[in-house]
């Protein structure tokens, strides 16, 4: 059986990259560097910047953290996909060499290495935060040893570190990891869409692919994200150890309305689930998430049918939406008497000769509302995607709509 893996490029081997293209900062693909700078009234051997390069130990590629001749506390993090209340378990081999002279795993006059791994449940990206679960620390000199720590999400993104922390400067100070694995325990909730900061999303057409499709990504974000791409795991298969990735093509960068907005495009080679992320910094940071079924079959569920047809124009506000947003699409449909609510079923249901919804920040929905969506349960149903930054906008958008 296929094992539920959430991290990229677990085993911590190749391909390798250089972050901010700096040779000395050369991490696996989907792992960020992270450490602690001196002080000034450090000395001199005192928390210096690691050196992250590939190393070939016991006939496998690993990520090495190194400080010659000094200490350093730093490692790797990623972050990855959650949901609030699950449990989750990190789990990562680890081994340092620490010596006063330069044979391969010697251990004369070794400090102290102080390895641990640990998770942030709030999803955030500073190693220091208190927030942080970590493990006990770990002395394992020349030999590899699992750390292991465990901790209840409280956000839908969690991030996970790797540390090393050697107490005295020697002559060979050198930290390997690798076969790092994230688990959910027992029963978990997968969420099918995760809106980052800047209200980062992910759009996908169509909605409700047949195998074979050829699939369009847009990513729309209020902020400016860099050194960005549009990763895609191919659904899980018997008898693999790990998901594999698709092609994807990418369409490159725009500017609409104040939003920034990429394209990109992949194909849905086979049935079951791909998650699609839209990550930074080389895989690491994961800004927005989607799920997509690939499936053959579509369910036709029919509408209901009233006592008499009419022109219904229904504003479907967004679980997210607080008072400002309710006042805001009154004020903007009040011309026009638009019906105002929060179910995506009342905005569908109804065997009317019009139905017309105007779904506001619809990728704010646990389930991303689409127009597939609504031709699969309500077939018939006109829908409309309107993403407002604010109620100011959304208001202005309802009075000058014009239904085509």
């Amino acid at each position: 059986m296929a094992r539920t893996e959430l991290l990229l490029n677990g085993k911590l081997g190749e391909p390798f990259f250089e972050h901010q293209n700096d040779g000395k900062l050369r991490t696996a693909v989907s792992w960020a560097p992270w450490w602690s700078a001196a002080q000034e009234n450090d000395p001199h051997w005192k928390n210096r910047q690691p050196g992250f390069s590939l190393f070939t130990l016991d006939g496998q590629q690993v990520q090495q953290v190194s400080t010659p001749f000094s200490t350093h506390v730093g490692g790797l993090w990623q972050q990855v996909p959650a949901a609030v209340g699950n449990e989750y378990e990190l789990t990562v081999e680890g081994q340092a060499w620490s010596s006063e002279d330069t044979a391969a795993a010697s251990q004369l006059e070794a400090s102290d290495v102080n390895l641990q791994v640990g998770i942030d449940p709030t999803g955030g990206l500073d190693p220091f935060s208190p927030l942080i679960v970590w493990s006990e620390k770990s002395q394992s000199l020349s030999h590899w040893e699992t750390l292991r720590v465990t901790v209840v999400s409280e956000a839908n993104i969690i991030t996970v570190y790797l540390k090393s922390a050697p107490n005295l400067p020697k002559r060979q100070q050198s930290v390997f990891w690798r076969e790092a694995f994230l688990r959910p325990i027992g029963p978990y909730k997968r969420l099918l869409n995760i809106v980052g900061s800047g209200d980062t999303h992910i759009t996908l057409e169509p909605e409700r692919p047949q195998p074979g499709d050829r699939i369009t990504a847009t990513i729309s974000s209020t902020r400016t994200h860099e050194t960005v791409n549009l990763l895609v795991k191919l659904p899980d298969r018997e008898g693999m150890a790990e998901s594999s990735e698709t092609a994807v093509l990418s369409h490159g960068r725009t500017l609409d309305e104040g939003r920034t907005i990429w394209r990109y495009e992949f194909n849905t080679d086979r049935d079951g689930l791909y998650e699609v992320r839209f990550v930074g910094n080389g895989g690491a940071r994961l800004l927005a998430l989607r799920l997509l079924q690939a499936a053959r079959e579509v369910q036709i569920i029919p509408a209901g049918t009233p006592r008499e047809s009419y022109y219904r124009v229904y504003v479907l506000l967004p679980p997210t939406a607080d008072q400002k947003w309710f006042v805001a699409a009154a004020r903007g449909g009040f011309d026009g008497r638009y019906t105002i609510g929060f179910s995506a079923d009342d905005a569908g249901i109804g065997d009317l000769e019009h139905r017309q919804v105007l779904a506001v920040n619809p990728h704010h929905w646990p389930q991303v509302l689409t127009e597939a969506w609504f031709q699969q349960h309500y077939p018939g149903t006109g829908f409309t995607a309107v993403v407002a930054n604010t109620p100011e906008d959304l208001e202005a958008w309802l009075k000058n709509w014009l239904d085509e």
